[in-house]
């Protein structure tokens, strides 16, 4: 019963949070109502319409990308874990992150397609690179999206891996795979 009780409590503070959340990124939408108004007040009927349609599409778009992350917040988990840009050649094939928790927990992982070339000065770039460890083959961090972008390829056809952890951060798990193709690269980043 208490177990029911703890969940009960914990998706109350979860949807109050969002609600709190939804609220703040919707104060433009809110302010250009209410600007819309005093202007309809004061005769002017049109011109207020434009502010209030910018910010409520602004709000949208908010919201949209808080849930579906753009491929830029993908790129910048690349550059997270290997600190370097990603490639010009770089594709994003499938990606996937959960909504953060409460303390901004969540994990994402992102599959990436990149010319031959390019895989193989990154891989020879993360070999020599003292602050990027390298794994065994075939370990790499799991989690649900990194398998869900994974899709039909297997854990064995990742040859190479390798992770990196971040000074006084020890919660955050780091991880990039090169898959047996020579062009296939997956990134996984979690924090707990």
């Amino acid at each position: 019963m208490a177990e029911i009780f703890d969940k009960i409590i914990v998706y109350g503070f979860l949807s109050l949070v969002a609600a709190i959340m939804l609220l703040i990124i919707s104060l433009p939408t809110a302010a250009a109502y209410f600007f819309y108004r005093w202007l309809r007040k004061k005769g002017i009927k049109y011109v207020g319409l434009i502010p209030l349609i910018i910010a409520s599409v602004w709000t949208a778009y908010e919201a949209y990308t808080a849930i579906y992350p753009t491929d830029s917040f993908y790129f910048s988990e690349f550059k997270e874990v290997t600190l370097r840009e990603a490639p010009k050649s770089a594709t994003i094939l499938q990606k996937e992150a959960s909504y953060p928790g409460i303390h901004g927990d969540y994990c994402s992982a992102s599959l990436i397609r990149v010319s031959s070339a390019d895989y193989n000065i990154l891989l020879n770039q993360l070999v020599v690179d003292k602050k990027i460890i390298k794994n065994k083959k075939g370990e790499i961090g799991g989690s649900s999206e990194l398998y869900k972008v994974m899709g039909t390829l297997k854990p064995e056809q990742i040859i190479h891996s390798f992770s990196r952890s971040i000074p006084g951060e020890e919660d955050h798990y780091l991880s990039i795979g090169f898959l047996d193709d020579n062009k296939t690269i997956v990134i996984s980043v979690c924090v707990t």
